[in-house]
């Protein structure tokens, strides 16, 4: 599916105008009319801003559907490593119980 198509059917799925994602987004509206007429993005960053406004990824917005929408995007030793950036040190003890103050 084009991006034409596929950003067509997600405004009138959601029921948005452009106006309003143009606004939302901060991408002019005249750049959406234009993807909307069949030109291509100039500008990666207007896509990346137009996806994270609709909360959905380029692909998405190309109408292409992830073949497994569960797996991690980024590699796992991306994600433990800034899992694991944050390094604490956790003591266990036993808490003494006292009665009153």
């Amino acid at each position: 599916m084009s991006l034409t198509k596929s950003l067509r059917r997600i405004l009138d799925d959601r029921k948005i105008t452009v106006a309003q994602i143009a606004r939302q987004s901060g991408v002019p509206a005249k750049t959406i009319y234009h993807w909307l007429s069949g030109q291509q993005p100039r500008k990666m960053e207007h896509l990346f801003r137009l996806c994270d406004t609709l909360n959905i990824s380029v692909e998405e917005l190309y109408g292409r559907q992830r073949k497994n929408p569960t797996k991690n995007i980024l590699p796992k030793e991306v994600l433990l490593q800034e899992l694991n950036a944050g390094v604490y040190e956790v003591i266990l003890r036993p808490l003494k119980m006292t009665e009153g103050p």
